[in-house]
This record gives structure tokens, C-alpha cells and sequence, in this order.
């Protein structure tokens, strides 16, 4: 490919002017010119794996969370094993998908004050429970960025088992 450079001779004599164009060119013999690169096609992704033991929306049937990701019990002191939600029945969780979170609010619980979050479903909106952000009482703060959900609001086959879990501990 061919460059061309222009040479503007009254900005060489007097640099402070702005260029203008003029006749006088210089060729110079350079490499071709190159388009920008096709973007290629991304390769397909692979499928996420299944989540084992999933837990929905009794609504929308929409993957809230799994089983697997139920608070460790271990973790949980004994005093505090039996969460109640507005509908029942509730469980800590470490993570959940597919929801969406409210402006943290500060409200006042059965074991003290607490900044949540309510949590809804992303697809249906519907209440799924709240997000633990911040325990203000000492012996509480081991519930922070957890996640209450309700077992009314979630949809799964493995209810029976939570339920019994429940009693079992609370026995």
C-alpha cells in the first residue's frame, strides 16, 4: 500500500498556523494497509451441570437453591436450630440463585435487631424469605450474609426430609 504524507510548506516555515491542504505531496512505499480482524464466532458453551437436589419457586418452578447449600449444622449453636419465617417453617442457606434483593431495611427479630433483605423470585416476584446482612447483637453475627428462606414458599421432593431433619434436631 501507498501512504501518503502531506507536506504543507507554509506550516514548516511557520509552525504556529494551523495546516492547511496543499498540492505538494510525498509518497512513501509502506506496508498494506489491513482491515480489522472478522470476529470469530465464540465456540458453544457447554451447558451449566445440573444442580443437585434443587429447591424452587413454588410458583414459577425457578432454581432458588440446592439442598447441598443448607447451613451446616455444625455451624449453627444449638440454642438456635429452629428458624420460623412469616409462613412457617424457615432454613439458613449459603447461597441462592435467581433471586432478587430488596433495599437492606433494619428490622427487629425474635433474637434481636437485624439489617435484611427481603428476597424475591427474579422470574415471579413472589416472597422467598430474607438475607441476613447484619446482626447487631454479638452472639448473632454468625447468621450474617446468610439466607433465610421459607420452606412454604420452596417447591421440592426433598421437603420430607428438611422437615424431618428439623424435628430431629429440635428433639
Amino acid at each position: 500500500m501507498v501512504a501518503y504524507y502531506k507536506i504543507n510548506l507554509i506550516w514548516i516555515l511557520h509552525p504556529h498556523l494551523p495546516p492547511t491542504p496543499t498540492i505538494a505531496t510525498m509518497s512513501v512505499i509502506d506496508s498494506p494497509r489491513r482491515l480489522p480482524s472478522v470476529p470469530r464466532p465464540r465456540p458453544m458453551s457447554r451447558p451449566l451441570p445440573p444442580i443437585p437436589r434443587p429447591l424452587s419457586c413454588k410458583t414459577c418452578k425457578t432454581c432458588i437453591t440446592s439442598c447441598s447449600a443448607i447451613f451446616p449444622p455444625s455451624a449453627i449453636p444449638p440454642e438456635s436450630r429452629s428458624f420460623r419465617g412469616f409462613s412457617g417453617k424457615a432454613s439458613l442457606f449459603t447461597e441462592t440463585y435467581n433471586v432478587t434483593l430488596s433495599r437492606p431495611t433494619v428490622q427487629l427479630m425474635a433474637t434481636g435487631a437485624h439489617t435484611m433483605q427481603e428476597i424475591t423470585c427474579s422470574n415471579c416476584t413472589r416472597y422467598l424469605g430474607y438475607k441476613i446482612v447484619k446482626a447487631y447483637d454479638k452472639s448473632e453475627r454468625w447468621k450474617e450474609s446468610s439466607f433465610l428462606l421459607e420452606l412454604a414458599e420452596l417447591d421440592n421432593p426433598y421437603m420430607r426430609r428438611l422437615d424431618s431433619e428439623d424435628s430431629e434436631d429440635s428433639s
